[in-house]
């Protein structure tokens, strides 16, 4: 602003009047005034009450629109409401931002007024924003690999690495200077092969992973609008209600539209699907001619334990002790591989925190909108009625590319004809040899069968598979034992 001598007026805003300001160079503090009293907003003092507050509450009971109390102060519930006003009863007896009134029952069609509330912790904020501020993603940082010497102030290095449909993807090291006893360690790891596209990054990923972090942003191409900034804030209230479990991707900071979690360093999906994962009939029959060969390397053995290690990740969300998590976007690519071998989720923007209805003391199926893809539960396709059973028919996809290292309908990559494939009823084709090839296999088909159920209420849950998997890890381990003593 020009500088001046005198008292300056500036009009800011008509509804709050001017700004009257004086030099700096007197010492003068910045100062506010009203300018002009009709333009200036509402005072307090000069609101008067249509009707005294005893006559608005007559008038709200004569209109059904005031809640009950007994002599303890208690509120009651009209239990002679006839059925049709069931619903603005609810309302009037609730009244709470967190209680979503559904007029229709769990099943979608019947009338039967449901209360569902959010979960208490949904929305528990705790943004690191700090953390963020500290990196400068406008400017390239050096890298330690080329300097001739290290830099004190600079301590940070940062490399793009890959991104997804709606987020980029960031490494963020702390320069080895800052690990010395660890960084002599590094040059120690020994090159492994991990069945990955990019074999390079990632053994240099796993060296450095103790001093590493995956920061994760939205792409410009998509609206940093309320929608997006929900999805990531539930992304990050899961992963830290999560944080007790080995089994999810730890979360270490989070604000607006980014969250910063620990480097899974090996992908996983590369390893269980062959290239694209699809393949003609001709293509596969001429491969299987002299025998079964399914497209990934992983033993029968493995195959087990994987499957064992995604179930229990899902019963981790679905049996969590304060409301059940719905991941609600489950494919191979959500698991990435630590360098011990374990696997662990990740990915939660899609995930869902189930409502629990009041009235009924059940958990409230939801809408998430109409489903897209070719790996989702044929009920997302009308998109309601919806709980965490769709997870478990996915994770059914997931034990087909197991088995075959193919995506389940791997003969078409069109999802409207998948879409009408699921909807009739028609499953992938299972070749009938995996079930003679070997137990583990002939196991991992009987629960994918499972939680291929069309009907959600007679589909495998997360507690069945556990269950069923870690009885076929024992007996698998008998078998193995069995034929090492032989």
């Amino acid at each position: 602003a020009k500088q001046t001598h005198g008292a300056v007026k500036k009009l800011v805003d008509p509804d709050y009047g001017t700004i009257t300001y004086k030099t700096i160079r007197k010492n003068t503090p910045f100062e506010r005034k009203i300018a002009d009293e009709s333009a200036s907003a509402l005072e307090p003092s000069k609101i008067k009450a249509t009707q005294s507050l005893k006559t608005r509450n007559r008038n709200k009971k004569r209109d059904n629109q005031y809640p009950n109390y007994n002599q303890k102060g208690e509120k009651l519930m009209d239990q002679n409401v006839e059925s049709i006003y069931l619903e603005d009863e609810l309302v009037i007896f609730y009244d709470d931002d967190r209680v979503h009134i559904e007029p229709k029952a769990n099943d979608g069609k019947t009338y039967e007024p449901r209360a569902c509330q959010e979960q208490s912790w949904a929305r528990d904020y705790y943004p690191t924003c700090n953390a963020f501020h500290q990196m400068d993603l406008g400017r390239p940082y050096d890298d330690p690999d080329k300097l001739l010497k290290p830099r004190p102030d600079n301590e940070l290095n940062m490399n793009y690495i890959d991104h997804g449909y709606y987020r980029d993807v960031w490494i963020t090291e702390d320069n080895p200077w800052l690990w010395p006893d660890q960084y002599r360690q590094e040059k120690l790891v020994s090159a492994k092969q991990y069945g990955v596209l990019h074999e390079a990054r990632t053994s240099k990923l796993v060296a450095r992973a103790y001093r590493s972090s995956a920061l994760k942003t939205l792409q410009m191409k998509h609206e940093y609008d309320g929608d997006s900034f929900e999805e990531v804030q539930l992304e990050a209230v899961i992963m830290e209600r999560m944080t007790y479990s080995p089994r999810v991707m730890n979360i270490y900071g989070h604000c607006a539209f980014s969250v910063m979690v620990e480097v899974i360093p090996i992908e996983f999906e590369e390893a269980v699907v062959f290239d694209e994962g699809y393949a003609t009939n001709d293509e596969i029959e001429k491969r299987n001619k002299n025998g079964l060969r399914p497209y990934n390397n992983f033993t029968s053995v493995e195959k087990l334990h994987f499957a064992l290690e995604m179930a229990e990740s899902l019963a981790d969300l679905h049996g969590f002790e304060d409301g059940v998590i719905v991941h609600d976007d489950v494919q191979v690519c959500q698991w990435l591989r630590r360098p011990d071998g374990h696997l662990v989720l990740g990915d939660f923007n899609r995930a869902t925190i189930m409502q629990f209805d009041l009235q009924r003391n059940e958990y409230c199926k939801f809408n998430n909108g109409k489903g897209f893809g070719n790996y989702r539960a044929p009920e997302e396709f009308a998109a309601k009625n919806l709980n965490e059973e769709i997870d478990m028919f996915s994770f059914g996809n997931n034990i087909y590319a197991l088995l075959t290292g193919l995506w389940n309908f791997y003969d078409t990559d069109d999802d409207g004809v998948v879409h009408k494939k699921l909807i009739a009823k028609k499953l992938p084709f299972v070749d009938e040899r995996y079930r003679e090839r070997s137990f583990e296999e002939r196991k991992l088909i009987e629960l994918m069968e499972k939680c291929w159920a069309y009907d959600p209420s007679e589909r495998c849950t997360a507690f069945d598979a556990v269950s069923f998997l870690r009885e076929v890890v024992k007996e698998s381990n008998a078998r193995i034992d069995g034929a090492t003593s032989s």
